[in-house]
C-alpha cells in the first residue's frame, strides 16, 4: 500500500495492523481481527466491527475494508450521550490513542521469552512470559463499589474515541477530493481553518481550540501544515489533561479549610446560642465564607479576655463556651464526612487495583501471543532470506566462472607483454653507444657548474649580511622580552599590592571580632553565643595565617627605582619561592587549598625556569649563527642548506617566544582570576558571618526582652495580690491624695469570702496550666538537651577516631581540610546549644519554684485573711 496518500493517523492505524499480518498477505483473518480490535480497545463496538467486516462470507480483510468498517461503527456511535455533554469546554478536545498502557513484569522475571517491540514512541512486550490467564473459565464481572472516579476515567475515555472518531470519520471520496485540492503551504486564518478541519468532518473540533492554536503564533495567518502540526500537539496534551482533571477535582474537595458563615450559624442556633449572626458580627466575622480555626482562635481570645468576673461575665463565658462548643462539633462532623469519604475511595481504589491486575495480565497474555506471531513472521522472513541467499550464491558461482575466463585472457596478453619488452632490451643494448656521445655533455656541465660556484660565493657574501641581520632581531627580540619582564614586575608588584590590603582588611575584621567578643563577655548576666565562641576560637588561627603570610612575603617593594635585570629578577622569584617550599610540612599537608596554593608554586617554579632557559637560549643562537657563518665561508656547496636551517632555526625561535609569552599571560591570568575569587569569597563570608552575628544579637535580645516583660508582668500581679491581702492595721493611714489612699488602689476591695475563694481558685487553675506548660517545656529542653549531648558524643568519637593534625596555614584543619573544620564548628555549635538549653531548663526551674512559693504564700494569705472577723461595708 502506497503510504504517501495516508494522513499521519491512517498511517499510525496502517503499522498496528501490518503487527497482525503475519503472513505478509495485507489481509487478517477473522481471529487476527479480533486481536486488533482487543489492541484498539474498541470494547463492544469491536464485536459489531467483526460482523460487520465478515458478514459477506470472506475469509480476509484488507486494511483498506478495515479502515472503513472501522470508521462507519465510530461514526454511527459519535452522537454524545446526555452524561457526557460535559466535555464540550474550550481546549479539551482530547486525541485517542491505540497504544496499550505499560505493565510490570515482575511477577514473572524467571522465564525469559522474546525482547519488546517498538512502536513509535511506546515499548510493547515482556521479558517473561506469565501464566495464562482462562478469561472464558473467569468472565468479567464489574465490582459493586464502582466509584464516581471510574465512571468519570470511562467518560473520559469515551470522549477520546469519539474525538477519533471525529478526526478519522470521513469516506475515502471526500478525503481525496480534499487531498487533491489541498496545498501545505497555503497560507489560513483562524475561519478558514475551522472551516477547513468542518470541511474533513472533524465537526466536534471546538472553535476555542483552535483560537489558541493561533494565539500561540505570532502572525494571523500560518500554513495549513503548521496548523495540522499544532492541532495534533494540543489534542495530545488534551488528553492528559481531561484524563488527570477528575482525580485532581475529586482530590481538591478535601483540601477545602473553609465553611460558610450560614453553616455556622445554623450550627449555634441549634446549640441554643443567642444570638448568633451578631455574635459572628462581633467576632469580626462579616463574610460568607470562614476559616473554623481563625474563629475558635478569636473565641479563646474572648474567653481569656474574660478574667475578672462582673455582673454579665458568667452569661458571656457560657455563650461563648456553647458557640465554641457548637463549632468544634461542627468540625467533627465535617472531619468524619470526610473520614467516610476518603474510606469509600479506598475501598474503591482497592477494587480498581484488583481490576486493573487483571487486566494487566490478560495485557501480558496478549503481548505474548503478539511475540508468538512476531516470531511466526520472523521464522518466514528468515524463510525468505534464505532463498534469496541461495540465489546470491548462484549468482556468485556463475561470476567466478566468468572471472577465470577472464584471468585465462589476461594471461595470454601477460605473455605477449613479455616478448615485447625482450625486443626492448636488445634495442637499449643498441642504444649504449649512444651514451659515450653523452660524456660530451657532462663534461659541458661541469664548466658550467665552476661558474656556479662562482656565484655561491657571491651568495655567501649577500648571506653573511642576512645572518647580521638576523643577529639585531634576536637583540631586538631580548629586548622586548625584557620590556615583558618589567611589565610582569609591575603585574606582580600590583598583586603583592592588594594581598597586603587583604591581610589589612583581616587584621582590621580580627580586630573588630576581638572587640565584639570582649565587649560580649562584659556582660556578666547572658553568656556569650556559639558563634561569638567560634570566631574567639579563630582568631589565634588568624593571626598564625597572617604571621605566615608576612614571613611569605616577597621583597619586591614598589618603591624601587632601578630597573631590574631579567637575571636578578628570576633569582629573587626562585629565592621566594624556595622560602615558601621551606615551610613546614605539618601546615600544608592534608589541605586541599594549600594543596592548590603548591600547584600554583609549582607552576611558578616551573615558568621561572623556562625563564632562564629563555634568557639563555639567545646567546646560544648568536653562537649557532656565528657557526652557521663561518660555515658558510669553509664550505660553499651546502650554502642553501644552511640558509634554510637559519630560517628554520629562527622561525623556531619566534614560535617557541610567542608560546613562552602566552604562557605567561595564561599564568598571569590565572592568578589574576583566583584573586578576585578570593576576594569573592572573603566577602562574602565577611558578609555572612556579619548577617549572623546581627541575627544571633537580634534574637537573644528579643529573648531577654520576653523575658524581662514577663518578669515585670509577674512582678506587677505579685505587687497587686500583695496590696489586695495586705491588713489595713499593718500600714498607717494615708490623706486623700496619698497615692496609697483607698480611693485610689487599683483593685476593688473584697467584701465576701466566696468571692475570694472564686478568686483564688481562678489562680490557681491559671497556675496549674502554667506549670504544665513550663513541665512540658522543661521535659522538651530536656529531650534537646540529651540529644544534643548525644550529637556532641559521637562528634568526639568520629573526631578522635581521625589523627590530630597541626592547623593549616589556609584556615582548614590540617589532613581533615574543610570536612574537619565543619565538625568542629558543628561540635561548638552544638555545645553551645547545650549550654543554652541548660541554662533555660535552670531558669525555667527557678521561675517555678518561685511561682509556687508565691501560690503557697497566696493560699496562707488566703486562710488568714478567711478566719479574719469580717469588716463592716463602707457607706
Amino acid at each position: 500500500m502506497a503510504s504517501a496518500s495516508m494522513n499521519h493517523y491512517e498511517k499510525q492505524l496502517y503499522s498496528v495492523f501490518k503487527t497482525f499480518d503475519v503472513d505478509n498477505e495485507e489481509a487478517l483473518d477473522r481471529s487476527a481481527v479480533l486481536q486488533l480490535c482487543d489492541t484498539l480497545q474498541l470494547e463492544d463496538r469491536g464485536a459489531a466491527l467483526v460482523d460487520t467486516l465478515f458478514e459477506r462470507q470472506s475469509d480476509r480483510v484488507t486494511f483498506a475494508q478495515f479502515r472503513n468498517g472501522l470508521l462507519s461503527v465510530l461514526g454511527s456511535d459519535s452522537v454524545p450521550r446526555p452524561g457526557l455533554s460535559t466535555s464540550a469546554e474550550c481546549g479539551s478536545v482530547p486525541l485517542c490513542k491505540t497504544t496499550s498502557p505499560h505493565h510490570s513484569d515482575d511477577d514473572s522475571s524467571g522465564r525469559e521469552v522474546a525482547p519488546k517491540f517498538v512502536f513509535g514512541s511506546k515499548k510493547y512486550g515482556r521479558r517473561s512470559r506469565p501464566q495464562r490467564v482462562a478469561s472464558e473459565d473467569s468472565p468479567r464481572h464489574r465490582v459493586a463499589s464502582e466509584s464516581r472516579l471510574d465512571s468519570a476515567r470511562a467518560r473520559q475515555r469515551m470522549r477520546c474515541k469519539r474525538s477519533a472518531s471525529a478526526m478519522e470519520s470521513r469516506d475515502d471520496s471526500t478525503v481525496d477530493s480534499y487531498t487533491a485540492d489541498l496545498d501545505h503551504d497555503r497560507r489560513v486564518d483562524r475561519d478558514r481553518a475551522l472551516a477547513l478541519c468542518r470541511s474533513f468532518g472533524m465537526r466536534d473540533i471546538d472553535h476555542c481550540l483552535v483560537n489558541r492554536i493561533f494565539e500561540t503564533s505570532s502572525t494571523e495567518e500560518i500554513t495549513v501544515g503548521e496548523f495540522f502540526d499544532l492541532l495534533n500537539s494540543s489534542l495530545t496534551t488534551s488528553i492528559a489533561a481531561s484524563l488527570d482533571g477528575v482525580s485532581v477535582d475529586d482530590s481538591s474537595k478535601f483540601k477545602i479549610d473553609v465553611v460558610s458563615s450560614d453553616a455556622v450559624v445554623d450550627a449555634w442556633e441549634r446549640a441554643g446560642v443567642e444570638r448568633p449572626r451578631r455574635l459572628l458580627i462581633e467576632l469580626g466575622f462579616t463574610a460568607a465564607g470562614l476559616r473554623p480555626h481563625e474563629l475558635e482562635r478569636a473565641l479563646d481570645d474572648e474567653l481569656r479576655a474574660l478574667t475578672t468576673p462582673a455582673d454579665n461575665s458568667p452569661d458571656a463565658r457560657a455563650l461563648l463556651l456553647l458557640a465554641s462548643h457548637a463549632l468544634a462539633r461542627l468540625r467533627l462532623d465535617t472531619a468524619w464526612r470526610m473520614l467516610d469519604v476518603a474510606r469509600a475511595e479506598r475501598d474503591k481504589l482497592r477494587d480498581d487495583l484488583a481490576e486493573a491486575n487483571r487486566r494487566a495480565r490478560m495485557l501480558a497474555q496478549d503481548v505474548d501471543e503478539n511475540h508468538a506471531r512476531i516470531e511466526a513472521e520472523l521464522k518466514s522472513s528468515l524463510r525468505q532470506v534464505e532463498v534469496r541467499h541461495a540465489e546470491a550464491a548462484r549468482a556468485a558461482a556463475a561470476e567466478a566462472a566468468a572471472e577465470r575466463e577472464r584471468a585465462a585472457v589476461a594471461r595470454l596478453a601477460l605473455e605477449e607483454e613479455a616478448a615485447r619488452r625482450a625486443e626492448s632490451e636488445a634495442r637499449l643494448r643498441t642504444e649504449t653507444s649512444s651514451l659515450q656521445e653523452r660524456i660530451d655533455d657532462l663534461q659541458e656541465r661541469v664548466r658550467a657548474v665552476e661558474a656556479r660556484a662562482q656565484q655561491a660565493e657571491r651568495e655567501q657574501a649577500r648571506l653573511q649580511e642576512e645572518a647580521r641581520a638576523a643577529e639585531e632581531r634576536g637583540a631586538q627580540l631580548a629586548r622586548s622580552e625584557r620590556v615583558a619582564m618589567a611589565e610582569l614586575d609591575a603585574r606582580l608588584l600590583e598583586l603583592r599590592a592588594d594581598n597586603q590590603r587583604l591581610r589589612d582588611r583581616n587584621d582590621e575584621l580580627c580586630a573588630a571580632l576581638e572587640a565584639s567578643a570582649r565587649a560580649a563577655a562584659a556582660r556578666a548576666h547572658a553568656a556569650p553565643s556559639w558563634r561569638e565562641e567560634v570566631a574567639m576560637q579563630a582568631l589565634p588561627l588568624d593571626s598564625h595565617l597572617a604571621n605566615k603570610l608576612e614571613v611569605s612575603d616577597l621583597s619586591l617593594s614598589p618603591n624601587e627605582k632601578k630597573p631590574l635585570d631579567p637575571n636578578e629578577v628570576i633569582q629573587r622569584l626562585r629565592q621566594v619561592l624556595d622560602t615558601i617550599g621551606r615551610l613546614p610540612s605539618q601546615i600544608r599537608d592534608g589541605c586541599p587549598m594549600c594543596n592548590s596554593v603548591e600547584e600554583t608554586i609549582s607552576n611558578l617554579q616551573k615558568v621561572v625556569r623556562e625563564l632562564g632557559e629563555e634568557i639563555i637560549v639567545p646567546e646560544s643562537q648568536s653562537r649557532g649563527v656565528t657557526r652557521a657563518d663561518v660555515g658558510l665561508q669553509t664550505d660553499s656547496d651546502i650554502n642553501t642548506e644552511s640558509v634554510d636551517a637559519l630560517k628554520k632555526e629562527l622561525s623556531d625561535i619566534k614560535q617557541q617566544h610567542e608560546i613562552d609569552k602566552q604562557n605567561l599571560t595564561s599564568v598571569i591570568k590565572e592568578l589574576e582570576l583566583s584573586l578576585e575569587q578570593m576576594k569573592l569569597e572573603y566577602d562574602k563570608c565577611e558578609e555572612y558571618w556579619t548577617c549572623k552575628l546581627e541575627d544571633e544579637r537580634e534574637l537573644f535580645a528579643d529573648e531577654q526582652r520576653a523575658g524581662d516583660e514577663r518578669l515585670a508582668d509577674l512582678v506587677a500581679k505579685i505587687a497587686d495580690y500583695e496590696r489586695q491581702f495586705a491588713p489595713d492595721a499593718a500600714h498607717p493611714p494615708h490623706p486623700p491624695h496619698h497615692p496609697h489612699h483607698p480611693a485610689h488602689h487599683p483593685l476593688p476591695t473584697i467584701d465576701e469570702t466566696h468571692s475570694l475563694e472564686l478568686q483564688f481558685s481562678d489562680l490557681e487553675d491559671e497556675f496549674a496550666k502554667y506549670k504544665t506548660e513550663k513541665e512540658a517545656e522543661i521535659a522538651n529542653k530536656a529531650k534537646e538537651i540529651d540529644q544534643l549531648k548525644g550529637k556532641v558524643e559521637e562528634l568526639e568519637r568520629r573526631q578522635g577516631d581521625v589523627a590530630p593534625h597541626a592547623p593549616c596555614a589556609c584556615g582548614g584543619a590540617g589532613g581533615a581540610g574543610p570536612a574537619g573544620a565543619a565538625r568542629w564548628r558543628e561540635a561548638g555549635a552544638l555545645r553551645a546549644r547545650a549550654a543554652r538549653a541548660e541554662r533555660a531548663a535552670q531558669r525555667l526551674h527557678a521561675r517555678l519554684a518561685a511561682a509556687d512559693l508565691l501560690v503557697k504564700d497566696l493560699y496562707i494569705e488566703n486562710c488568714r485573711l478567711a478566719h479574719l472577723p469580717r469588716l463592716p461595708r463602707l457607706p
